[in-house]
């Protein structure tokens, strides 16, 4: 296919060298790097894109926007080739990264990019530095051929590793420069596996926050006074388990839970008929230890449009060679729950704030804060159109349909770009795969997915009306 070639011909000689040299910066998220502007990483992953397109496509305006205490971010648009060059197709991306992490594989490293076994290895490789470039070959290899596209906005951060905090603040203030967006395209995200197009459709929201007990000024010998006075462990455990049953995970909170749409449903029956086991056998469970659900369909239903709750943290307890007989006078959980998309987030934040402070054991002090709190999002009626191009693409370019099925974590800027764009569509895609290793050692790009998955962007690009 002569649309195939042309972007695995892009793609060896110009985006993957680009893509190596990005990978030898050591630009990690603000969150990692307290010194980041005097570093200037973020900088010059900006300036290596920004001069890259220039090369690439010079029909493309791209600018740097910078302000002053505020991460970078590159604005890319690139002119369209049909009538209507007010609507666009919008792609986000992140140039930021996690940090090193330790355990890189002999050979390998995070700022040294190597190629082996067809896959490209290095820091930010998969995650996601690979979207600008392969946002860039999927445009050039319709030009090349003289195949029509859409205006094309690029939009790709430097902050979403800690939270994407100064995005919306750049993306009000460039609203007017996005045209008119009918679609966007989101190129960080995971793939089952590397025989498909994976399309998530929804994301799951979350409250985090710390629950704290406290029933003495300090603590007392557990041999005078257990049995007396209320130990601030099992109280928080007493708290917890108002909101889930902690051995079937079930949360308690009715307004935790949404109707699921029967069309989410059907997706994710064919998503669980593609991957079988390995909807589950991913995680890394003892032999003989079971899954909660016992299907591999309710397990990805349980995972994208289902409560979850996670204690994720501790304090207050010392460790196990440090513990004396002695009840602690105070104990803090860190708990994460994820929420399904569709829900009366805030009815949910009062009704676990509620759940978690009032009639209280035995009198004791209880604090509920919470610093992470992001609703979830679920893909709108205006999807099914763009959903279906990209069905039609994976179908030619792969020779199957694509797969659709929600996400368990959270993006949060999702939110944000719909609130600013609220008739614009969404397909959120990705590299993601198995042994990508994203945020771990050995982060890895699969080369040929990449390719075959540009060629499908230049496919729906060409496709978009």
């Amino acid at each position: 296919m002569q649309l195939q070639k042309t972007v695995n011909e892009f793609w060896n000689l110009k985006a993957q060298p680009a893509l190596m040299e990005y990978i030898k910066i050591p630009a990690k998220s603000t969150a990692y790097d307290r010194l980041w502007q005097e570093h200037g990483f973020l900088e010059q992953c900006c300036e290596l894109g920004q001069k890259w397109i220039q090369e690439c496509l010079p029909q493309a305006q791209t600018e740097i926007i910078r302000e002053e205490g505020r991460t970078p971010c590159l604005f890319v648009d690139i002119p369209a080739t049909r009538d209507n060059s007010a609507e666009s197709v919008v792609f986000y991306g992140h140039l930021d990264k996690q940090p090193e992490a330790g355990g890189w594989s002999e050979g390998l490293g995070p700022w040294t990019p190597v190629v082996k076994n067809g896959k490209l290895y290095g820091r930010g490789a998969a995650d996601d530095g690979y979207s600008l470039f392969s946002m860039v070959t999927s445009v050039y290899a319709l030009e090349k051929l003289n195949l029509a596209h859409p205006r094309v906005i690029g939009i790709f951060e430097t902050q979403e590793e800690s939270g994407s905090n100064d995005l919306p603040y750049f993306l009000r203030k460039l609203k007017h420069r996005f045209g008119e967006p009918k679609f966007f395209i989101i190129l960080d995200n995971h793939c089952g596996d590397y025989d498909h197009v994976w399309l998530s459709t929804s994301v799951r929201g979350v409250i985090s926050g710390t629950l704290r007990v406290q029933s003495m000024h300090y603590g007392v010998h557990s041999g005078t006074y257990s049995g007396m006075v209320p130990d601030p462990f099992s109280i928080a455990q007493a708290l917890v388990a108002r909101l889930h049953d902690p051995v079937t995970g079930f949360v308690k909170i009715s307004s935790c839970y949404t109707d699921i749409p029967k069309r989410r449903l059907e997706q994710l029956k064919k998503a669980s008929d593609v991957l079988g086991d390995l909807s589950w056998n991913h995680a890394p469970l003892l032999p003989a230890v079971k899954t909660k659900c016992t299907t591999n369909h309710e397990i990805l239903i349980q995972e994208t449009w289902k409560p979850a709750l996670t204690i994720i943290g501790v304090d207050g307890m010392p460790k196990i060679e440090d513990a004396g007989n002695v009840i602690q006078s105070s104990v803090a959980f860190r708990l994460s729950m994820r929420l399904p998309p569709d829900i009366d987030f805030e009815k949910a934040q009062n009704d676990i704030a509620q759940t978690l402070t009032t009639n209280i054991p035995y009198g004791c002090q209880v604090t509920w804060q919470y610093p992470e709190n992001h609703p979830g999002w679920s893909a709108k009626g205006n999807s099914e159109e763009i959903e279906n191009i990209f069905d039609d693409a994976a179908k030619k370019i792969f020779g199957k349909e694509a797969v659709f099925l929600g996400q368990g974590g959270s993006i949060p800027i999702i939110n944000t770009f719909e609130e600013l764009f609220p008739s614009g569509a969404f397909v959120l895609t990705g590299v993601l795969g198995p042994q990508s290793n994203a945020h771990a050692p050995d982060e890895s790009l699969d080369i040929e997915y990449t390719q075959k998955l540009s060629a499908v962007i230049a496919e729906a690009l060409h496709r978009c009306p």
